[in-house]
Parts: structure tokens; C-alpha cells; sequence
């Protein structure tokens, strides 16, 4: 009997877990696609997005 496929993974734009496509939350541009493992992920990003990124 076959193994069955495993899913298409993604890369999270932030803190780069691996995690199935289906599950990603994602960000559109013109010609790019950022996939996102949660919510918390994906604040961040638009918060640097719109104001750079945080200086420590």
C-alpha cells in the first residue's frame, strides 16, 4: 500500500516554521506570495511593513 502524499509545506515570513500550505495564512502582493503560520505572525509583519522594523 502507498504512503499518502505528504501536504506542500510553506515557510512562515516570520518565524520561519515550516508548516503545511492549506494552514498558512497568506499576504498578496503583485508578484509575490508570504504565507504566515498564525495571526501573531502575520501582526507582526504588518506592523513592520507600515513602520520598519523594530530597533532594540
Amino acid at each position: 500500500m502507498d504512503k499518502p502524499a505528504e501536504p506542500e509545506k510553506v515557510t512562515c515570513a516570520v518565524c520561519r516554521a515550516e508548516i503545511p500550505k492549506a494552514a498558512a495564512l497568506h499576504a498578496e502582493g503583485k508578484d509575490y506570495v508570504y504565507h504566515f503560520c498564525d495571526a501573531a505572525c502575520f501582526e507582526h509583519w504588518d506592523k513592520e511593513k507600515e513602520h520598519g522594523p523594530e530597533k532594540s
